[in-house]
């Protein structure tokens, strides 16, 4: 990543950091009722390293409030407080046209990979479904490296920054800079001051460079030898077109480095032990029944059998970790809230003293742990979707 887009994305976490005070914020939102008092306020997204839904979210927002943005900050800087007036202003100046023409560049490339990354978090998703959809996003992303996709961005920008009053940047003529005395008689080659870009040098710093690292991490995450590999774990599902395609299993065969010649003949096999188990009025439907039925056979289909248990193994990405973790911090936050010190002071002594509870007679009964105490509503929490 660039310097400019560095600097674009290290703006948008501190736009967010500095309305995420409440005197800010309060602000905030009264002024954007005021600019537009039928729609909804839009609040800030914090930025995120891993997920492209939230990095697009955070675009989105500050550039569907840019102007609410602008107007909070002039307010604030007329303010008494030193402190947040410097912050303000010196946040008024950095939102200029390269800002807001970056804000374009990055709300468009994102918004095509957003609807990509909500499916791939997918808990079923197919594999090669997923593939499939690689493929046309990178061929989407190529597509707008083009005159016309960088004019149509211009005029976006151009249109967003008379909208939030943010006055065009002009080519004025500078000074030319001079050599310090100090260095006299040597030869300078560092660069004496920053060159300052006109509006369409930022289509070969930002916008072409943009695209093509977008492509190349494209490829390099869905390269063809992976997907190759990937279709064989569609070709092992029995809802699938593919099921049992030789063609489409043999890469992820190869892969693992199992035997053509051997994978080739279980292939026949089960074949007519599918068909013989459609006579007999059993039929699959999903990889997990079709494991169960090669389980009792799993010493005469033993490279088969392995390809299976792969195939279900392999679905099961990082995005189910992350759900894990999501719904503990849920409940954690849900416990903090609605337990209080008394409460949680109780459970403590229960837990430590357990010599005590177990002669505790509750209901009629012994409980055996510190849950059979607690009663069930008190720990129960709607689960919300992800």
């Amino acid at each position: 990543m660039s310097t400019l887009q560095q600097r674009f994305f290290e703006t948008l976490q501190m736009l967010y950091k500095f309305f995420s005070g409440s005197v800010v914020h309060d602000l905030f939102m009264k002024i954007q009722k005021e600019l537009e008092p039928t729609a909804q306020c839009v609040e800030l997204k914090k930025l995120s390293d891993t997920r492209w839904a939230c990095q697009y979210n955070a675009i989105w927002a500050v550039k569907k409030t840019l102007p609410a943005i602008l107007a909070t900050l002039r307010d604030i800087i007329g303010l008494s407080n030193l402190h947040r007036r410097t912050e303000a202003r010196a946040l008024s100046a950095i939102i200029d046209e390269t800002f807001v023409v970056h804000l374009i560049i990055f709300e468009d490339v994102f918004r095509t990979t957003k609807f990509m990354s909500d499916q791939l978090q997918s808990a079923t998703f197919d594999l090669e479904a997923a593939d499939d959809l690689a493929q046309s996003v990178t061929i989407a992303i190529s597509e707008k490296r083009t005159e016309d996709k960088w004019r149509e961005i211009r005029n976006e920008a151009e249109s967003l920054c008379v909208n939030a009053g943010i006055a065009p940047q002009t080519q004025r003529e500078r000074r030319r800079a001079q050599t310090s005395r100090h260095l006299e008689g040597f030869v300078v080659e560092a660069p004496l001051e920053r060159a300052r870009l006109d509006t369409d040098d930022l289509r070969t710093h930002s916008f072409y460079p943009v695209i093509d690292r977008l492509l190349m991490e494209m490829k390099r995450r869905f390269s063809t030898e992976t997907n190759e590999v990937l279709r064989g774990v569609s070709a092992l599902s029995p809802k699938h077109t593919s099921f049992l395609d030789k063609k489409m299993i043999l890469p992820m065969a190869r892969h693992y480095r199992i035997s053509e010649e051997n994978l080739s003949a279980e292939l026949y096999q089960v074949r007519r032990l599918l068909q013989r188990k459609e006579e007999q009025g059993h039929t699959i439907t999903s990889t997990k029944e079709f494991l169960s039925l090669m389980r009792p056979h799993r010493d005469a289909f033993i490279d088969l059998y392995k390809l299976i248990c792969i195939s279900l193994t392999l679905p099961v990405t990082s995005v189910s970790c992350e759900r894990s973790f999501s719904c503990l911090r849920r409940l954690k936050n849900y416990l903090r809230n609605t337990s209080g010190d008394s409460r949680t002071s109780n459970l403590a002594l229960l837990a430590i003293n357990t010599m005590l509870v177990e002669k505790v007679e509750v209901a009629d009964s012994k409980p055996e742990s510190v849950d059979d105490i607690t009663p069930a509503a008190t720990v129960q929490m709607p689960m919300m979707a992800m």
